[in-house]
């Protein structure tokens, strides 16, 4: 069952290669809100588009909030890219965050959404899955 919603934000890829195993690298930054707070992230991930046009994504990444905290992520998850470049994607995140307010984060996974344009625009979203 999803919980309440834990970010949501809007953000642009800022960097995209294609590894040496095929896969392409893409390194997104982000803006919104982490449990009230405005905040920022960044990630990198490694997708792996299959024939049938759906891929594969791993991430790695961190947030800061606007009080100065400061925590990592791991995401996975599957999607599907659309002929004109556009797709969604969804997964699990597991949080890596210091003691204090976001610390729960550390035991519970959240749920992602990501729709993706194009010209490389991403808004995500992210609940907690009791």
């Amino acid at each position: 069952m999803l919980g309440k919603l834990v970010y949501e934000g809007r953000g642009k890829t800022v960097g995209m290669r294609v590894l040496p195993n095929g896969k392409i690298e893409q390194t997104v930054v982000m803006q919104g809100m982490f449990l009230g707070e405005e905040s920022s992230a960044t990630w990198t991930s490694e997708n792996d588009t299959r024939p049938d046009g759906t891929m594969y994504v791993e991430a790695h990444g961190f947030f800061t909030t606007k009080d100065g905290t400061f925590g990592r992520y791991n995401v996975i998850g599957n999607g599907v890219m659309k002929p004109d470049g556009s797709g969604i994607a969804r997964g699990v995140v597991c949080y890596l965050c210091p003691p204090g307010k976001y610390a729960y984060l550390n035991g519970i996974a959240v749920v992602w959404e990501n729709e993706f344009d194009k010209e490389g625009n991403i808004q995500n979203k992210g609940w907690e899955w009791k």
